[in-house]
């Protein structure tokens, strides 16, 4: 068996060099029904080499891309998306249109980008000489692969059972992205010296870190990452659409557009929420003072049953520019859109800014209704 290489232009995901895909132009039926029958043989021989295999048929099923799916794209049909990924999947992605036609069953890996405009470089290795009833073969398929991939690290395999290259291939933390805390302001407080309020802020600022934990948590299972977005590459919408956003009348807060989803938070961040909602232009976060009022009186309606020195004291904790209550709140805005869907669309409907500047929802106010 020999490797040869193959470049990609525009995948929609970003592969790592320990995986192992299964590629193919069409559809050879012979080869995909012997990779069914040995899947879970060979995905945990590749396992055992510090590599990852992926069979595209079978990627729907077995990472929850349904949910996730939905996660990513919440305006799709609430009817079951198609059960199977199609096994040519790469093949439009070939760069050379030659290579592309004469493409036979293939094993693709060790992944490199290449270039400027984002083109990944693989091996490969086709599998016309395989037997797959043969264990032996697979063992030396899978050698071979684990052979090849050490030494483009270079690396000795049979001293790199774990895949050697990734100590090398820093991971991009995307939740760091999704759970960048550009709204949480530097307290003026956090310089001063200790004050008789200083337990309570301490306790405000582990709130704020524990609901960002607890967000943390649930993005990291139903993000949508690597291979995944191939999987449902082709069930999203070039131009993805915003939702209205529907205020009832009962101050509850609907997006009709994305199955009718509800956005559910507190009181107190709903008051904020709807504070911001008014101010398209946005708010300055140490200006927060100068909207007491309008926030009080917004809060009030929210909350009519509680006696009105609990709410002035709430909301004068809240507009306190040396507090942290305020940033707490935004946590909680944050996450009630963000554990709903993907942050590429939440990001329109958060409270959002630059450190010292304005915060504010960049949803555009012609999708707002506010219902009578």
């Amino acid at each position: 068996m020999n490797t040869n290489t193959i470049l990609f232009s525009n995948l929609p995901f970003r592969p790592e060099p320990n995986q192992v895909f299964f590629i193919e132009n069409g559809y050879d039926e012979d080869v995909n029904d012997l990779i069914r029958d040995v899947y879970l043989r060979l995905k945990a021989k590749f396992d055992r080499a510090g590599m990852d295999f992926y069979y595209m048929p079978y990627l729907l099923s077995e990472h929850d891309i349904e949910a996730k799916l939905r996660y990513y794209a919440p305006y799709l049909s609430s009817q079951p998306l198609v059960g199977e990924v199609r096994s040519d999947a790469f093949a439009p992605y070939i760069s050379d249109e030659d290579q592309r036609k004469r493409l036979k069953p293939s094993l693709i890996f060790g992944a490199t980008r290449e270039g400027y405009a984002g083109d990944v470089r693989f091996r490969q290795v086709v599998l016309s000489d395989v037997d797959f009833v043969s264990s032996a073969a697979m063992d030396a398929l899978v050698h071979l692969i684990s052979q090849r991939f050490a030494a483009s690290c270079g690396v000795d395999a049979d001293m790199a059972p774990i895949s050697p290259c990734l100590a090398s291939v820093p991971m991009e933390d995307k939740s760091e992205s999704l759970l960048s805390q550009e709204f949480l302001e530097p307290s003026a407080e956090s310089a001063m010296p200790a004050s008789a309020e200083e337990t309570a802020e301490k306790q405000s600022f582990i709130a704020t870190e524990d609901v960002l934990r607890e967000l943390r948590m649930t993005v990291q299972k139903l993000r949508l990452e690597g291979v995944s977005l191939m999987a449902i590459h082709e069930f999203i919408d070039k131009q993805e659409p915003l939702s209205r956003m529907i205020v009832t009348p009962d101050y509850r807060i609907f997006l009709p557009d994305y199955n009718g989803m509800e956005i559910e938070m507190g009181a107190l961040p709903k008051a904020i929420y709807f504070l911001y909602l008014r101010y398209p232009e946005g708010i300055i976060y140490k200006h927060m003072q100068d909207y007491y009022t309008e926030l009080l009186n917004i809060y009030r309606q929210l909350r009519p049953s509680t006696d009105e020195a609990r709410l002035n004291l709430t909301i004068t904790k809240v507009v306190n520019p040396l507090g942290n209550a305020l940033n707490e709140n935004l946590a909680r805005i944050r996450k009630a859109f963000v554990e709903k869907f993907d942050e590429h669309l939440a990001i329109n409907y958060i409270v959002t800014g630059e450190r010292g500047s304005r915060y504010a929802i960049p949803l555009d106010r012609d999708l707002v209704v506010w219902e009578e």
